[in-house]
């Protein structure tokens, strides 16, 4: 029997993630790079210089990328840029106009900065600033939320902005999806959708006038209870986002990251074999 070749495929190579099971090094944070119709963009750059030793030790080289994007404001994604920048001095990337805002945790008892290192705010000129849906390569797209009132999930959430020298609840404007529009259907990429992976197939669609076939990236899903690794939604939240995985007929769902353990395994409960789990190092086909 042959091998049915698969239509206009999208790589995707985990550089680093929270977890590894070799010899890479991993991190809290989330780098890929997305390789699709001879372009190859890298969508963040975790924390540390880490994904770049990986992607060395790989083989890989990152110079030359087509396209850079970062994800989000915050230092897990956004703190490996000063490395990648200081590597190929002509390399630029696509953020959100806000990306470079402050922006606070509550998580832990205390509100703290997790906003873009100021080693990477002093390369702040190599950042391209993105407002509207916009098509960055043929194909490729970055899409911002569009949906109302996500001030509501940054209060719930204890994420935070600062304006005015006043703390208010983040509104993640500075949130970007990354949207590959391929012949199976939209290949969606949102690192850590903290706009609620609900609004973000919605918008993308919206937006793109097509289904998504693929959502890859974290699920912001991991808590803590009782000093313990939990998921931070309740069952019933998780029972509403796997309903809408499946309206969605979203047919791979690759996760990790922000995630967490007990949230996987109940979006493995409700979704079975559509959901496959973000290491280091892994490299996979849609």
């Amino acid at each position: 029997m042959h091998n049915t070749p698969i239509p206009d495929p999208v790589t995707v190579t985990v550089l680093v993630e929270n977890t590894t099971d070799g010899a890479l090094r991993c991190e809290h944070g989330l780098s890929l790079l997305v390789e699709w119709r001879g372009r190859r963009i890298l969508l963040d750059a975790g924390q540390t210089d880490a994904f770049l030793e990986n992607a060395d030790a790989l083989g890989i080289s990152l110079t030359g990328l087509d396209a850079c994007v970062l994800s989000h404001g915050h230092y897990d994604h956004a703190g490996g840029f000063e490395a990648l920048l200081r590597r190929d001095p002509v390399a630029q990337v696509y953020a959100q106009k806000s990306a470079f805002e402050p922006y606070l945790s509550g998580s832990g008892g205390r509100v703290h900065d997790i906003g873009i290192p100021p080693a990477v705010a002093e390369q702040r000129e190599r950042f391209l600033p993105v407002e509207n849906t916009t098509e960055i390569l043929p194909g490729v797209y970055l899409v911002p939320h569009s949906t109302a009132n996500l001030a509501q999930l940054g209060a719930k959430n204890k994420l935070y902005r600062q304006a005015n020298g006043e703390l208010l609840p983040d509104d993640f404007s500075h949130e970007q999806s990354l949207v590959l529009d391929t012949a199976l259907g939209l290949v969606l990429f949102n690192s850590c959708s903290h706009g609620g992976a609900a609004n973000i197939l919605r918008e993308a669609r919206a937006a793109l006038g097509k289904p998504v076939y693929a959502y890859i990236g974290g699920l912001h899903l991991k808590g803590k209870k009782a000093g313990r690794e939990s998921c931070a939604l309740s069952r019933t939240e998780m029972d509403d986002l796997c309903g809408a995985f499946l309206r969605e007929n979203v047919r791979h769902i690759y996760t990790g990251h922000c995630t967490g353990a007990p949230g996987l395994e109940l979006l493995r409960q409700g979704l079975g074999e559509r959901v496959h789990t973000l290491t280091t190092g892994l490299r996979f086909v849609v």
